[in-house]
Parts: C-alpha cells; sequence; structure tokens
C-alpha cells in the first residue's frame, strides 16, 4: 500500500503530523510538509507554537506565560473551516479544500472537528502537565479522544501513550511522584519507561497489566474481554478481581487475554500487524468478532450488532486504511458470508437468506 495519506483520512492525518512535529518525533520529510503547512496557515503555525510552549514548560518546570485563552479561541475559529494538508512521501505538501456538495461539506466539517478538539484536549493536557511539574496537582489527569480520532500523550516519566478513538485514559494522582497507575477504557499503545522502583501499572476492566520495562498495547472488546499483546520487553497480567490468582508473565510477542476471570495465553503470535491501528489501519487476523465491533464503534461510531449465535462465532481476516463506514461493513460482511440491514447507525449482520438487505 502506498505510504500516501489517503484524502479521507486526510483532515485526521492533518493534526497526528503536527502533533509529532511539536513532539519532535516526525521524520524529515514529514516536519518538511508540516513546515510548508505553517507558511500559509499562520493560524495553525501559531497554535502549534503554543502547544509546544507548554510542553516544554511541562518537561523544564519554568514559569513561561502562555496565552492559553488564545490558542482556545483559535481551535474554535478552525471548527468552522475545511482545509486539509496532504503529505506525500517525495513530494511537498498540498492543501486542498472541500467544495463539493453540502452533504460533502458536512462530512468534510464533522472529520475536521474530531482532529481539532484533539488538539485542544491535547493542549489542555500539557496545561495539566504543567500544573503538575509546579506542584499544583490535581486529584487526576483524564484523556479522551473522540470517535475517529487518536491521540499521543507523552507522560511526565517519559512513558509516551498513543490513545485509540474512543477511549479514556485517566492518570492516578501523584503519578508524578511514583504513583505510575493509569486506567484505561478502550485501547492503547504504551511505550513505557522503565523504573524497577515505581513499576507502571494499567488497569482496565478488572485487569492489571504491571511493566516489567516494555512496549504493549491493551484493548478492550465488546464481550468485556481484555486484551494485552506485548511488542519489547515483559509484562505481568493479573485477574485483580481473582483474588490470590498469580500473575501470567507475559514476554515479547505474547498475547494474554483475560475474560470471566481466566487468562488465555499464546506464544508468539503478536506481529507488527497487531498495532497497524497506532498508524491508522485496522487490520486483523481471525479477530473475534467482539473485538470488530468494540473497534467500529471507537473508530465510526457504528453500533454492530450479531444476532445469530453461529454468526457470532465466525472470524475475521481483514484490513482497512481511510475506508468509509459503507465500505467497512460490506466488506466485513462479505467476509462473513452475512447480510446486512441499517437501522440509523446500527448495523445488524444476520445469516444469507431471503428478506435481508445486501448493502448498509
Amino acid at each position: 500500500m502506498s505510504d500516501e495519506i489517503r484524502p479521507s483520512a486526510v483532515s485526521a492525518a492533518d493534526w497526528d503530523a503536527i502533533s509529532r512535529v511539536v513532539a519532535g518525533e516526525s521524520d524529515a520529510v514529514e516536519s518538511d510538509a508540516v513546515a510548508q503547512w505553517f507558511v500559509t496557515h499562520p493560524e495553525d503555525a501559531a497554535l502549534a507554537a503554543i502547544v509546544k510552549a507548554q510542553a516544554d514548560r511541562a518537561a523544564t518546570g519554568s514559569m513561561v506565560s502562555v496565552d492559553t485563552e488564545r490558542a482556545l479561541s483559535v481551535v474554535r475559529r478552525r471548527m468552522t473551516e475545511t482545509p486539509s494538508l496532504t503529505l506525500h512521501r517525495g513530494g511537498a505538501a498540498k492543501p486542498a479544500i472541500a467544495t463539493a456538495t453540502a452533504t460533502a461539506t458536512a462530512t468534510a466539517t464533522r472529520r475536521w472537528r474530531g482532529p481539532v478538539f484533539a488538539a485542544a484536549a491535547a493542549l489542555t493536557a500539557m496545561v495539566g502537565i504543567a500544573q503538575w511539574r509546579s506542584g499544583n496537582a490535581v486529584a487526576e489527569q483524564v484523556y479522551a479522544t473522540p470517535v475517529g480520532q487518536r491521540d499521543s500523550v507523552k507522560l511526565p516519566d517519559g512513558s509516551t501513550v498513543v490513545l485509540a478513538p474512543g477511549s479514556r485514559l485517566t492518570v492516578a494522582s501523584g503519578f508524578n511522584d511514583g504513583n505510575r497507575a493509569v486506567t484505561l477504557e478502550g485501547a492503547a499503545f504504551f511505550d513505557v519507561k522503565h523504573d524497577g522502583a515505581h513499576p507502571f501499572v494499567v488497569h482496565s476492566r478488572g485487569a492489571e497489566i504491571r511493566d516489567i520495562g516494555t512496549a504493549f498495547s491493551v484493548k478492550t472488546d465488546a464481550n468485556g474481554r481484555v486484551s494485552v499483546a506485548v511488542t519489547h520487553g515483559i509484562v505481568a497480567l493479573s485477574d485483580t478481581t481473582a483474588g490470590s490468582a498469580a500473575p501470567v508473565e507475559l514476554r515479547a510477542g505474547d498475547r494474554g487475554v483475560l475474560q470471566a476471570g481466566t487468562v488465555a495465553v499464546t506464544r508468539g503470535t503478536v506481529t507488527d500487524e497487531d498495532m497497524a491501528w497506532t498508524r491508522g489501519q485496522l487490520a486483523y487476523r481471525d479477530a473475534p468478532l467482539a473485538e470488530v465491533q468494540a473497534d467500529l464503534r471507537r473508530w465510526y461510531g457504528i453500533e454492530l450488532q450479531v444476532t445469530d449465535a453461529g454468526l457470532a462465532q465466525r472470524t475475521l481476516t481483514a484490513s482497512f486504511r481511510g475506508d468509509s463506514a459503507a465500505q467497512v461493513i460490506q466488506v466485513i460482511a462479505l467476509a462473513l458470508g452475512a447480510d446486512v440491514v441499517q437501522r440509523g447507525d446500527t448495523i445488524l449482520l444476520q445469516p444469507q437468506g431471503p428478506g435481508s438487505t445486501p448493502n448498509p
């Protein structure tokens, strides 16, 4: 697949790219493209500069004065606009303006608002971190992403988190004083800075994931499962509702799934595909439908219902990047041999047969 960001995912990628530049995590091609965008969009450059000032303040503990009200007013103004930035690997950035039908314009506006809200949330989060650094800690810090929009968070200890769409991360009070505990609802990828004296712990739906120096993802699904996939290092997965049950150790390549008090482990099955969602791609390999249901809710705001018991036991192998909700549902239905009935934002999959509607 081409490295070019597809037009349907462009407006979400704009702020992803700008955020990486602000955080110093982008490559030369991306940095150059964003710099060219800033030349013709000084209001975006101003917002990025304000966010970077907050980040620098958080890192150094300095008392730099930052006009956050101005930043938020810029965000509010940008909500009514629809330009987008396309990044081309091997080429310069090209601006594009949505000028199609009223329906297309409304869709573009909705797509723009998600990234803008994420930018505002990132700014608020950075203000919160600066407060921690200056000793004015609050009870806890919450990061939340809207449907369809990822976000990245750098925690005060140097750990980084990529938060999936429709997800919520709560950072415990006193995190910067050694209480490195977070609570996750949804999905996230954690790249943890190891500290043997202060372990990093993720709580999610009764699961406790304790870092032993690693990078890993955590996903919850529609059936209450918690899935942990380890890419580097080691984690200890345990059920906090099971009393004295011993933690299960997961190493790089291992997957652990906690459901109904039982941890199931598969060794050496985690691949780069499992982390594709952090790059804006949904990739499934024999995935249970409960996982697909949760992802569709987070990425598209769609409620997928499967009432047939036999159909619900099937698994999905497919990948999506920049596809519309209708395209995704069509592929899922074809892959599962199912028919589709749509009622608003609710999609019903049912066995093929008379009386069903084949297209969403």
